[in-house]
């Protein structure tokens, strides 16, 4: 997170809270926003696994689309819109695993966890989790 976070700031992006390792052991790492991130640092190309949330506009829909799925990773994506119309077109074209609107409740247990792309296939949690060890039969039967 040091890393990705040194690189963005170096290339113009602005921390607007956070940045920080906390502590000396471990790796902990203060929940952080940035914004005015460029689309070639590395937080915009890799997959960050820590508390890191950009903050990007767009000026039209398809453009914040296309960024959302630039990347061959699919875990979750996170986005805030007023219009009931923009979140179900955002449920359908956000290729991700995930999709947060409005709110950031995404790891709960009664709830898949799982990504696409090459962010993983499949999900774990939820009733969802448990369909690879089903077996499921049809039987049929005629009475007479």
């Amino acid at each position: 997170m040091e890393a990705l976070t040194a690189d963005a700031v170096m290339r113009g992006a602005k921390i607007a809270t956070g940045g920080k390792r906390i502590g000396n052991l471990g790796n902990f790492f203060q929940p952080t926003v940035l914004v005015d991130v460029p689309r070639d640092a590395r937080l915009l190309n890799e997959e960050p696994f820590g508390p890191m949330a950009i903050v990007s506009a767009f000026s039209d829909y398809g453009s914040a689309v296309a960024e959302a799925n630039r990347l061959p990773y699919g875990l979750a994506a996170y986005a805030y819109t007023t219009s009931a119309k923009t979140s179900a077109d955002l449920a359908r074209d956000i290729e991700s695993g995930m999709l947060s609107i409005n709110h950031h409740g995404l790891a709960l247990p009664e709830l898949p966890f799982g990504g696409m792309k090459e962010s993983g296939y499949g999900s774990e949690g939820g009733s969802e989790a448990m369909e690879a060890y089903f077996n499921t039969k049809l039987v049929t039967e005629a009475i007479n």
